[in-house]
Parts: C-alpha cells; structure tokens; sequence
C-alpha cells in the first residue's frame, strides 16, 4: 500500500470517538493489504489512495485504482459482491454494493442498526429554509444538512422509490416546509386514493381539496394550465404554484392528464409554476411522455427495484440507486451534484395536525376544460396555436409519404419559426388522421399549386373545421 493510501486511512479515525471510523478504518486497511498480496487477480495491485465515508446509514470506501479500476471493480461486484462482503468487518445491513463513482471503485455496506442513523426528524437538522421554494431535505454523508428546493434553473423535482424506500414521507415533508411560505400555492394530486397526501388536507397555501381520484386530477390539472396562461398574458407573477402529484404513474392512462402534466413541465418555469412527482415505479411509460423527464432536472432517488428503474430516475448508470438501504436512504440529485442522504421526517402526530379541511380557495376544482390541454405548445411562446400554415403543413407531409425532418423544415421555410420535435410529432400524426378522414370521405389531394378553385374549397373546408 502506498504512502498516500496509508495516510487516507489514518484519516479516518478522526471521528472523535466514533465507532464507524474505526471500523472504516480496518476496512480500509484489509482492503489496501489484500490488493498488495494479489488477492485481486493474483498479483499484487498498488493504490493510490483510499477514502473512508461515514454516511447516515452506510460506511463506504472509494478506491482509488488507477488504471485497475475496472478489474478491481468486476472482482468486487462479481457474485453479488461475494468477495467484497469477506473484507467488511461489521455485521452490515442488507448486501454490500460495488459500482464506479467517477474514476474510483465505491464499497458501501449497511451499518448494523445500533450505529446507523435512520430516523433523522426534521426538528433535529439545521433551522429549515424559508423562502425561495426551498426545503431541507435529510442528512449528507458529512453529516451537513442537505436544501433541495425548485426555482428558474431546477424547476421541477422527480421523487421516486419502491414501497418501504421512504417516498411518500420525503414528499410530505417536503410539502411541510414549502406550505409555510405564503409566496406558495399548493395543489396536492395524490392518486393513492387519499393515502399518501391526504394527510395533508389542511395545509396553509392549498389552492383547492386534494384530489384523490382520476376526474378530479383532471380538474386541478386543467386550473393549473390556465392559471399558467393567465400568468404568461399578464407578463408577470408574483409568488409560486406548485403542483404535486404522488403516483404519477396512475395518471397516464388518461392521454388528457399525460398533455396538460407535459406543458406544465415543460412550459411552467417561466410562469413560477412547478411540479413535484412521486412514483414507485420509475420507468419511462410511468412518466408518460419524453419532455416530462428531460425536465425533471431534480431528482430524490430512493430504493429501487432494479438496475433499469435506477437509471431512469438517477439519469445515468451510477450511482445505482437500487443498492440503496430503504426506509429514507437517497440520491438527491441536482445539475452538477449528486449528494447520498438520509431524509428526514415528520413525525406522524405534527402531520395529523394537517388532516382536517383547510380553507381552501376552491371550494370544488371547476370543471375539467378540455381546451387547457390545447392552448399551449411545449416549444412554443405562450398562447401559440397551431396556425393553418403548420396544419396545411401537416397535411401535405401525410400526403406525400413524409416525417418529421420534412415537415419541421416545411414549417420553418413557411413561418421562419421551426417546431420542436414533440410538436412536429403530434402535428404529424394529426395530419395523417385528418388525410385518412379526408380519403375515406372521397376528397382527393392534389400535388403541386392546384387551380384557384382547389385552393378556395380547400380554405373554406379548413376554415369549416379548425
């Protein structure tokens, strides 16, 4: 072992007293002696360095290999990480995991449950942020208190974790501490039937009742995309509408949730309206639609089902947020960095304070308006419509055999404004229905310029039905 590795493991034991440093520290050392005695491979494997963490609920080692990263690591990982749960000197909770940190091998093993800290209430961390969308969110792996919060560059926030990962109580308290700003609105969509939000009836700041099933969902939905319009033709808000939705999952179903949950995201930033979303299932159908997850830039993974759930809400291979330990062990994950935490919680008793029936703003949601899923475009400025050139457009791309490339770039070439890729999607697939209605009804599309005649029927049948 080098003079560097011995050094990062004496580093360890600076923990005034604490446990867990020691057993890091023996770990460390066992490791960096079994590297040097070739029980990696059968020859003898030089480190750089070793660094021990003492997180929450978790010790671990990032190892720093070199160029042997990736054949330490498949020795490690191999057998369900057989060979690394030999060097663990503590009785660990759940399996031990291996994976690549950035150039460097990570070990992690569970503490048993007299050193782990797994109930972190949210009075014992620092003074909870006010102000700004922000909350505190559970304990880092320094033992710093970590803030996670939605503004103009991370607008919307992606909860996600299996049952028993701890989901549902990082929204709740969340939701907690941002109802205690009066610059907040809340609507609470909760589609465990009243379960998982419903606790929080009483909020301050709820713009109207929780809504616990599919209809209702709808309503708020739609109040929540025209406020958004409101708000863009004004030119000016004041203050933050948050909508928070837990099982996102079990509104995709619904293609008119799915639409009005997609502008939401994609177009609430500028108007001071975001989106928190809790799912136990984290795929790609459970969000429903692509712009959906390309801007939920915020992410609080807990545990998972496996590899491929861990990398649709993490956003990238590592780290795997199926190794995680459950009961509140996070990834919280913003631009730029990726924190491990053990969230903290709201006692049950401070929550039941929330049960009853707030004063709301609404009584009742106002009916589902089925035109606020049709008043604005992801890709588009505020209460841009489809033109008769993009539906002309549209219909001559279905006429003549073409896809999106072609139409965006007929589009662009008649307006000097090119569609994004969602919406020259969805204007191509009304195209095409449209050409096939027309067919079936035995008008016929002429190619090229027509006569006038043509071109004066097809306006007015145009005019008829758009």
């Amino acid at each position: 072992m080098s003079k560097q590795a011995v050094a990062a493991t004496q580093q360890v034991a600076a923990g005034g007293g604490d446990p867990r440093a020691a057993l890091l520290q023996r770990w460390a050392v066992s490791i960096a002696q079994a590297a040097a005695a070739g029980a990696f491979g059968g020859r003898a494997l030089a480190l750089r360095g070793i660094e021990a963490i003492r997180g929450p609920r978790a010790g671990a080692l990032e190892i720093d290999a070199g160029v042997e990263a990736p054949r330490l690591l498949r020795l490690l990982a191999a057998g369900d990480c057989a060979l690394a749960r030999q060097f663990v000197p503590w009785r660990f909770e759940g399996e031990p995991a291996a994976f690549m940190s950035g150039r460097f091998v990570r070990l992690e093993a569970g503490w048993p449950p007299d050193l782990a800290e797994t109930d972190i209430p949210l009075s014992g961390l620092a003074r909870a942020p006010r102000g700004g969308g922000r909350w505190a969110a559970g304990k880092n792996e320094a033992g710093a208190t970590v803030t996670l919060g939605v503004d103009s560059g991370n607008p919307h926030f992606l909860f996600a974790g299996q049952t028993g990962s701890g989901k549902t109580w990082a929204m709740r308290s969340a939701l907690v501490q941002l109802a205690q700003d009066t610059e907040n609105r809340l609507i609470l969509i909760d589609a465990k039937w009243g379960d998982g939000l419903g606790i929080l009836a009483g909020l301050p700041g709820l713009v109207g009742p929780v809504a616990t099933d599919l209809e209702t969902a709808k309503s708020a939905l739609s109040w929540a995309a025209r406020e958004m319009r409101k708000r863009y033709e004004a030119g000016a808000h004041s203050g933050r509408l948050i909508v928070a939705i837990d099982e996102v999952q079990e509104l995709q179903g619904d293609p008119a949730c799915v639409e009005l949950l997609r502008r939401l995201v994609a177009l609430g930033r500028g108007a001071g309206v975001h989106c928190l979303l809790g799912t136990q299932h984290p795929t790609k159908d459970a969000l429903g639609d692509a712009t959906i997850k390309r801007n939920l830039t915020g992410r609080l993974a807990l545990k998972v089902e496996d590899g491929v759930a861990s990398n649709v809400v993490v956003g990238a291979p590592a780290p795997r947020a199926d190794y995680l330990l459950g009961r509140g062990d996070a990834y919280a994950i913003v631009p730029w960095r990726v924190q491990r935490l053990q969230i903290a919680y709201i006692p049950t008793a401070t929550l039941d304070g929330f049960k009853r029936r707030g004063q709301y703003a609404l009584e009742v949601w106002p009916p589902f308006d089925p035109e606020a899923a049709g008043t604005l475009e992801a890709d588009a400025a505020p209460g841009f419509h489809d033109t008769p050139v993009e539906l002309g457009a549209a219909l001559e791309a279905a006429h003549l055999g073409k896809g999106r490339p072609w139409l965006r770039e007929r589009i662009a070439k008649a307006t000097g404004r090119k569609p994004g890729g969602d919406k020259a999607r969805r204007l191509l697939a009304l195209g095409r229905e449209t050409y096939t209605w027309l067919t079936e009804q035995g008008y016929t599309l002429c190619d090229g310029d027509g006569n006038g005649e043509a071109r004066e029927r097809w306006q007015t049948y145009t005019d008829d039905v758009w």
